[in-house]
């Protein structure tokens, strides 16, 4: 619209001084984030980077702020109503459960389980996705549980179920989140677990002191071996042991009893010795503790596969990572988000590992040596250089008593390292069957043959490692193979430590068809023939379901559908939120710990900080203490 504008009158309270080009980006009414600009910034916000790196970055792209349309506020403001819009609009709890099951929508083998009260609030709930199955197929056979760790802005309390895959690095299992620590929650926790495995045990739980947890093991894991974590014992130790802990003498028989036992009638005569020593007939703490000794002391469990552990370390750094990913007042859906990108980057770790297993030459001391040729191109890198010690280590080994007679299938050994405080370590070796075995039970508990063993085998000039004592869980093909066995009880019921996977069978035929469909895409008659022989192996297993009267497994998403309306017609709560008990996790200095290694010069900021000491071993109670004791705390 054209024209000529005239002045009538001019006042100047109402007017301004004019900006200079290099601020005009900090008046509101020329401040805005375009579209482009607020889907890279969600994007890194997602990926976790924070706020003040993202807009950092932005500034540097643009040459510094003044070249921006919008200031750090825009960009706070924006992300908090994005965050603000959802937790408005569905809830904690709800978009939870709406974020459950978009997953079971796009995953098959997702499996999610909440436990609601009176009121439909949440108490309890788990989670795992269809990897976590497949890894629990493979590395199952140890777990470790842990509930000492809480972040979130309800105080519930974070569960996750950890293991160790071939390159021993952390892998989940599932995810859950408690409302309490009672026998029938943990009961809810541990069945659910096991629905959504299949049925299959463990054969290993190493757990903390915590006697609801005990108890549940027992009723729904009733095949698995228990293991309390030695760490927190030890924790827990000085606290009981009063003027014991400044003795050296029973440390160093506190500490056989704990781990250098090798049989049980060792660990019965170290444990009475110690208690006559120091008439300790009558302690409780130490009578209980010798009630539990089948789930803590080692000569009681070294016959069970456990990788070698003796705690629940893995879930200890499993917390550390989990603590990174909010703070008390983080949301469950957000906290949820953060856990499986952080799953991810675990998982793309495990890819490069194998990556670098299958494309790349595993370094090795003795490049011509059969035996560690073979077992290079059996374990993965990482396993190698565990098991490459035990064959170098053997040179330090010397002959106690050879076999009289060689000739004859079972041959007795005795071997000695060259220290003279060693012990005498008794082989037993089959010839027939190829059956060996050592008194030091490394193989059994972590899967890896001990330097005794190899060390009769060069003697023996067995270039190669025998069948049995190849642990599948280690090798570097690990993830092609299938579990087809199963162990039934009486009553038939399902409860070996091995079960065909529906996961590992359906990956193991994609990569088959796969490899089949990239050779034959560039040919013809190729492509013709694989699709005939598909075909026709349709119709074969449709005339087989029909034959043998199966019922046919065809995949139905209706029932997905259906939980969608149900949680539109259900109002679920979130929980209730508390206060925090203020409960430290950081660790501590024990008693028994060098008190030299103390950091000094501490001021008394630190020595007013509060602490809270474990007065109970089995509920977890905790009261505020003085300054003075705080090496009891925990």
């Amino acid at each position: 619209m054209g024209g000529e504008w005239k002045v009538g009158r001019f006042v100047v309270e109402h007017n301004h001084d004019m900006v200079a080009v290099d601020q005009r980006h900090l008046l509101r009414s020329s401040r805005n984030i375009s579209h482009a600009q607020k889907s890279t910034l969600e994007a890194m916000v997602n990926v976790g980077i924070s706020v003040a790196n993202v807009v950092a970055y932005m500034e540097n792209d643009a040459q510094w702020s003044h070249n921006l349309s919008f200031i750090r506020k825009d960009v706070y403001d924006h992300i908090g109503r994005i965050k603000k819009h959802t937790k408005v609009e569905n809830g904690d709890a709800s978009a939870l459960l709406h974020h459950f099951i978009n997953k079971a929508n796009k995953e098959s083998h997702f499996y999610w389980n909440v436990q609601l009260d009176d009121d439909n609030r949440v108490m309890n709930f788990f989670f795992r996705d269809s990897r976590c199955l497949v890894d629990y197929e493979y590395f199952g056979d140890v777990m470790s549980v842990d509930t000492t760790y809480q972040t979130n802005r309800y105080n519930l309390i974070c569960t996750p179920f950890v293991g160790i895959n071939h390159h021993k690095q952390n892998v989940m299992f599932g995810l859950a989140f408690m409302s309490d620590e009672t026998e029938s929650s943990f009961e809810w926790l541990f069945r659910t677990f096991l629905e959504s495995m299949n049925g299959k045990q463990p054969e290993t739980i190493f757990t903390d002191q915590c006697q609801a947890m005990m108890n549940a093991i027992e009723t729904v894991f009733p095949y698995s071996h228990h293991r309390l974590c030695q760490w927190h014992i030890n924790q827990n130790a000085p606290s009981h042991l009063g003027s014991l802990n400044g003795d050296t003498r029973f440390k160093i028989l506190w500490n056989k009893c704990m781990s250098h036992c090798e049989s049980e009638e060792e660990f019965e005569d170290t444990w009475r010795i110690m208690i006559e020593e120091y008439n300790l007939n009558g302690h409780k703490w130490l009578n209980n503790m010798y009630a539990l000794r089948y789930k803590w002391a080692t000569a009681f469990s070294n016959h069970r596969f456990s990788f070698g552990l003796l705690a629940t370390s893995r879930s200890e750094v499993t917390n550390a990572v989990l603590k990174r990913l909010g703070n008390n007042a983080i949301s469950l859906y957000d906290f949820v988000l953060n856990y499986e990108k952080i799953i991810k980057g675990w998982r793309d770790k495990e890819k490069a590992e194998d990556t670098r297993c299958h494309h790349t030459t595993t370094p090795m001391m003795l490049k011509n040596n059969p035996l560690l040729k073979f077992a290079a191109d059996f374990y993965t890198h990482t396993v190698y250089k565990l098991f490459e010690l035990e064959p170098i280590n053997s040179l330090n080994m010397r002959f106690i008593q050879m076999p009289s007679d060689f000739s004859v299938f079972s041959m007795e050994f005795k071997v000695k390292s060259h220290d003279e405080n060693s012990r005498v370590r008794q082989v037993l070796f089959n010839k027939e069957i190829l059956e060996v075995k050592c008194t030091c039970k490394k193989f059994e508990t972590v899967g890896i043959l001990c330097k005794h063993i190899l060390m009769i085998f060069s003697f023996l000039n067995l270039n190669y490692l025998p069948k049995p004592y190849l642990k599948e869980c280690w090798m570097k093909k690990c993830r092609n193979r299938i579990h087809q066995n199963f162990v039934l009880d009486g009553s038939g019921v399902r409860i070996g430590s091995v079960c065909e996977s529906e996961m590992v069978f359906v990956n193991h035929i994609m990569i088959s068809t796969h490899a089949l469909s990239m050779r034959c895409k560039v040919h013809d008659i190729a492509r013709n023939k694989l699709t005939e022989i598909l075909n026709d192996a349709r119709e074969q297993i449709d005339d087989l379901f029909e034959k043998l009267k199966l019922e046919d497994p065809k995949i139905c998403d209706n029932w997905v559908h259906e939980d969608n309306n149900l949680l539109d017609d259900m109002l679920v709560c979130n929980p209730p939120q508390v206060k925090s008990r203020e409960i430290t996790n950081k660790n501590i200095q024990r008693h028994w710990d060098d008190k030299s290694k103390k950091k000094k010069g501490k001021g008394k900021a630190d020595r007013s900080r509060k602490q809270y000491k474990l007065v109970s071993t089995w509920s977890n109670e905790y009261i505020l203490i003085s300054g003075n004791d705080a090496d009891n705390t925990r």
